[in-house]
């Protein structure tokens, strides 16, 4: 298959940087298709760490990397993000869409101020999908426009008087807003410039060509805006249906879908969580696991594999094929279980729950697993190559009782952060 959709399968955080990092190789195009600056996608390679929080994780590979129409912006931390990059001795390959949306600093208050009830991250993502649904938001294109500043001083007059209601500026303090805003939103539209393009067309092309194109998801299958444990979910679809939409995937194109989940579960901010561990145990896999957000740096919520929530993951978002991380993580963890169904008030449903007060009520069924072997680094070398016959029959009978319950294969094993630390079955 010549494309690939890799999202994540879980509540987020599950390596999707360090996954696409390995499949970008392969790519000719690498294209990010959801979110924004909320997405925290770590990367090692020959020691060193990068954090992509616009970035598609392929620009390690020198490849053509795609922020598509989807992806709401803040200029200033992109560019930062770009400076940091070329200031390690990298030349970013980066092509943005001029349709995608811009994040101001408005839209950073309004989080920061209403945001905490569902625990965003306190970027601006949320109201600014919120304006573009309203079609009051300005996109990359308005502000390497010629008449930048003209068009951002417009934009903001036609939400002045809902930013003066909530509180969020004074009369005169908008005003101020309103003037240097528009004067510095417009001087990053310059530097903008360079990489803004029709990206849709570049995907188009590609795919014309038979060259491959590899679409980055953001978050999790379970924060989906639509899907996801709502209201405690992102601000965008982050299935793999909206690589069409917000990244120019084309219908008809043979593609997979590769979906990317932990061998336990996290889940970072407010919201249901079945499986959640407390206490001694959970402070344990965070520690081992090194479980904090690499966006917000805040300590994960960490709890057993939850099969009935990830198979609901698979079947939502046509997921083809698991990539499993954090397998080295597991063998140092005891009491390992999986959860393999819900109960709510003794009786067992059948279904995964679609309001957040019912999925609080959930009692998971759980089922005891196996220890996982306890490899060292040198023993997991020698199975690079390896197919899951090889395995120690402890990791085999793991894969193997997710891949019956989830009923798609776990093709990709990941066993450390670096790019060299993965398993291709």
């Amino acid at each position: 298959m010549k494309n690939t959709i890799v999202v994540g399968a879980q509540w987020g955080d599950e390596g999707k940087g360090k996954l696409v990092d390995v499949l970008a190789e392969q790519s000719d195009l690498v294209v990010r298709f959801n979110g924004g600056g909320n997405a925290g996608h770590t990367v090692m390679h020959a020691g060193e760490t990068y954090k992509f929080h616009y970035m598609p994780s392929g620009m390690l590979h020198d490849k053509i990397c795609i922020l598509g129409t989807g992806v709401v912006i803040n200029p200033k931390d992109l560019l930062e993000e770009i400076e940091s990059f070329t200031g390690s001795g990298h030349a970013p390959r980066l092509r943005i869409s001029a349709r995608a949306h811009v994040i101001f600093p408005h839209h950073q208050m309004i989080d920061a101020k209403g945001g905490g009830k569902i625990g965003t991250t306190g970027r601006g993502i949320g109201p600014t999908y919120s304006q573009k649904a309203s079609r009051i938001n300005l996109r990359i294109l308005d502000i390497i426009a010629d008449d930048a500043e003209s068009r951002i001083k417009t934009a903001l007059r036609d939400v002045k008087d809902m930013l003066i209601a909530d509180q969020i500026f004074s009369q005169a303090e908008y005003q101020e807003y309103c003037n240097s805003v528009s004067t510095e939103y417009a001087a990053y539209g310059q530097e903008f410039k360079p990489f803004v393009t029709d990206t849709e067309d570049l995907v188009r092309v590609a795919g014309k060509n038979n060259e491959t194109v590899l679409f980055e998801g953001a978050q999790g299958t379970l924060l989906d805006l639509n899907y996801g444990t709502y209201p405690f979910v992102t601000s965008s679809s982050t299935l793999a249906a909206a690589a069409f939409v917000g990244g120019g995937a084309i219908p008809g194109v043979p593609i997979r879908i590769l979906g990317i989940t932990k061998a336990y579960t996290t889940r970072v901010g407010e919201g249901p969580f079945p499986t959640e561990l407390e206490g001694d145990a959970a402070t344990n896999l965070r520690e081992v696991g090194h479980e904090y957000g690499a966006t917000t740096g805040r300590p994960r919520r960490v709890g057993h594999l939850d099969l009935y929530a990830l198979r609901y993951a698979v079947r939502i978002s046509g997921i083809q094929e698991l990539a499993m991380t954090k397998i080295d993580t597991l063998a140092l963890v005891s009491g390992v279980k999986a959860c393999v169904g819900y109960k709510i008030n003794g009786k067992e449903i059948d279904y995964f729950p679609a309001d957040a007060p019912t999925l609080e009520l959930v009692e998971p069924i759980y089922t005891d697993i196996e220890p996982v072997a306890d490899l060292s680094k040198e023993e997991w070398v020698k199975l690079k190559g390896a197919s899951k016959a090889q395995l120690p029959e402890s990791i085999r009978n793991y894969i193997k009782f997710i891949e019956d319950f989830v009923e798609v294969p776990i093709t990709i094993l990941s066993h450390g952060p670096e790019r060299n630390e993965t398993i291709v079955f």
